[in-house]
């Protein structure tokens, strides 16, 4: 069984795709349609926070700044009075805001943000997220693999998950201001909603869909489309996992004569709870978990509150406590079977 990666040609063709819904954003927002918006949020603070107390933790020198909230047209000024204002609201300490002044309005027309875009992150704040983004993966390059997985995992784990909505709040793994699903109508039911808007634009007509029926719909196909995801990931996990225990092998087309004890040199992208979890080919295509006992035989083992290793939980003679797997390090495994209740396959030390 092999992984199917995009080629230049599937490439050229997202980016036609992309260009497209687009430039039908940036006209239909423009005329004020309402449109199921396809949104991506930057990374959050707590979440950005977190990696860096676990970078830390681990002695890596990357620290990513905190990312903007800068709207459209706003100044840093204004961005602060906003979150002090915001900080204000949920009760931070009783500062009394209503003294500072509201700033000017721009009366230069052509300076004026629309109001569709008037939601969306600033565009030289965007690129200085991902431009962090970007600094932050090529110092990870120069670490050592094991090291430079941990990063970008965290990297990775930082991407929310994008969803439609009614406001447009832009889309940040696309670096867009403006995007909207069109180009595949007859597979997904925004895109459909998008066609039907453009008709009316194009005919002169009221909007088929008001903001109210858009903002319906957009939750209702948000809540589908990720149900419908998760189906096609367990589908796909599910496949490759019978495909596994039935003898087969990562990258041939059939089984062999390999049995279910075959090793991986896996390795470890996860600790939480009671679970390990391991990548087994190293390249995010099939993983699976392991729980801590199959580690700790007699012992009891614990993770750090980091999730960064798996330790003894009584100390030893010494009064320390043994480090028994680290996040990011490769470990040889064996396929034990599969939870039938999780779809995952379940391993063991080799």
């Amino acid at each position: 069984m092999e992984v199917k990666w995009p080629n230049k040609a599937t490439r050229m063709i997202e980016s036609f795709m992309v260009a497209t819904n687009t430039a039908v954003g940036h006209l239909l927002g423009a005329a004020g349609a309402p449109l199921p918006w396809r949104c991506h949020a930057p990374p959050d603070r707590p979440e950005v926070e977190g990696l860096n107390a676990k970078l830390a933790a681990l002695d890596i020198g990357i620290q990513l700044p905190m990312p903007s909230q800068r709207k459209h047209g706003q100044s840093e000024t204004d961005e602060l009075a906003n979150l002090l204002g915001d900080w204000a609201d949920l009760g931070g300490g009783g500062i009394d805001l209503s003294g500072m002044e509201e700033p000017e309005p721009n009366e230069d027309p052509a300076e004026q943000v629309p109001d569709y875009l008037s939601g969306v992150i600033d565009p030289e704040a965007r690129n200085d997220i991902l431009a962090s983004l970007e600094e932050a993966q090529a110092a990870a390059s120069t670490l050592t693999e094991t090291t430079r997985r941990i990063v970008d995992q965290g990297l990775f784990q930082l991407m929310q998950r994008a969803r439609y909505d009614e406001r447009n709040g832009g889309h940040f793994g696309l670096n867009l201001d403006a995007y909207v699903h069109f180009t595949s109508p007859i597979r997904r039911y925004p895109d459909l909603m998008t066609h039907r808007q453009l008709k009316a634009f194009i005919h002169g007509r009221e909007w088929v869909h008001d903001t109210a029926e858009t903002a319906r719909l957009a939750e209702h196909c948000s809540e589908q489309g990720l149900a419908a995801k998760r189906m096609e990931w367990e589908l796909v996990a599910n496949a490759y996992h019978v495909h596994l225990m039935n003898g087969g092998r990562l990258g041939d087309e059939g089984p062999t004569d390999a049995s279910i004890a075959t090793s991986y040199n896996a390795r470890v992208t996860g600790m939480r709870g009671v679970w390990v979890f391991l990548d087994l080919a190293d390249d995010g295509a099939v993983s699976g978990r392991m729980h801590l006992r199959q580690l700790g035989g007699k012992r009891r083992l614990v993770v750090d509150d980091h999730g960064l290793e798996v330790t003894v939980a009584e100390p030893d003679h010494n009064g320390e406590h043994p480090t028994v797997l680290r996040l990011g390090q490769r470990f040889p495994c064996r396929l034990r079977g599969l939870d039938l209740w999780s779809g995952s396959l379940d391993l063991a030390p080799n």
